[in-house]
């Protein structure tokens, strides 16, 4: 019987991750024997799991919060977006024994972008939220040239540093005028207290399409908001099942079918 390839997610918390059931789904289909599980592990504990990990016989991980800006430490060789973002959501070893550290986050947003339709190019594109999910999107919405791709936040301070990481893509402050939106993606953060709101209504419409970043009971304030404006929503579901396979695929150098993985029925 043949060993069992040894892949994971880190995190803390990390009991609500899907990852396992993507992955496991992934394997199946592919007719790989994978055992996936999810790790909890403390900021302190981090860079020595991770090392003790590919040292045992790891073939992959994925990092998940709040690890993704410290992970990449531990890695031999960051991919060019990783340089880009100082962040990683997966790590894989190469034939030299390197950690590498990889981004899917940008290219899942996209792929689910294009899976439902949703234009990016020529698009007036809003990100509300300046933290790590925002910034992992980034670049990849500013490669499928937007007629403008800008951020709104709560901290004004946190647009400006932003701004300058990110100079060297057309990103810009939002400023409040009657241009519509076309795209509002929320990367906010989902465990704010009350109802969500924000105070751009006069740039939303009926054709305004509004995307959570974040997925099940996580987007319900969101939406609850935005269907006041319009119908055109989605959830980060599919941004999950995407980015886990590009990762996927870095480890395996395959991309799996994920036009038939259901997480609709799953309890989050």
């Amino acid at each position: 019987m043949s060993k069992k390839i040894k892949l994971g997610v880190v995190g803390d918390p990390i009991d609500h991750s899907l990852s396992p059931l993507i992955h496991s789904k992934f394997g199946a289909m592919n007719g790989m024997e994978i055992d996936y599980q999810p790790f909890h592990v403390v900021q302190k504990d981090l860079i020595a799991f991770v090392k003790d990990f590919f040292n045992n016989g790891g073939h992959g991980l994925n990092i998940t919060l709040p690890h993704k800006l410290n992970c990449v430490r531990a890695a031999d060789i960051l991919s060019s977006e990783v340089e880009l973002l100082g962040a990683a959501n997966t790590l894989s070893k190469n034939q030299d024994e390197q950690i590498i550290a990889s981004s899917t986050d940008g290219l899942g947003f996209i792929r689910d972008c294009s899976d439902k339709n949703i234009e990016i190019s020529n698009k007036r594109v809003l990100i509300l939220g300046a933290g790590g999910a925002s910034q992992s999107i980034i670049p990849a919405i500013a490669r499928m040239n937007p007629a403008k791709l800008m951020v709104d936040n709560r901290s004004p301070n946190k647009i400006s540093i932003l701004l300058k990481k990110f100079s060297s893509f057309n990103l810009e402050r939002f400023e409040r005028n009657d241009e519509p939106i076309d795209l509002l993606i929320n990367a906010t953060s989902a465990a704010l207290s009350g109802p969500f709101d924000w105070d751009i209504q006069n740039q939303l419409n009926k054709e305004t399409i509004f995307y959570d970043l974040s997925y099940g009971k996580a987007s319900k304030k969101f939406f609850s908001w935005s269907s006041q404006f319009s119908k055109n929503r989605f959830d980060g579901t599919g941004m999950l099942i995407a980015q886990a396979a590009f990762s996927f695929q870095l480890w395996f150098d395959t991309f799996p079918d994920i036009s038939n993985i259901d997480l609709s029925n799953v309890n989050d």
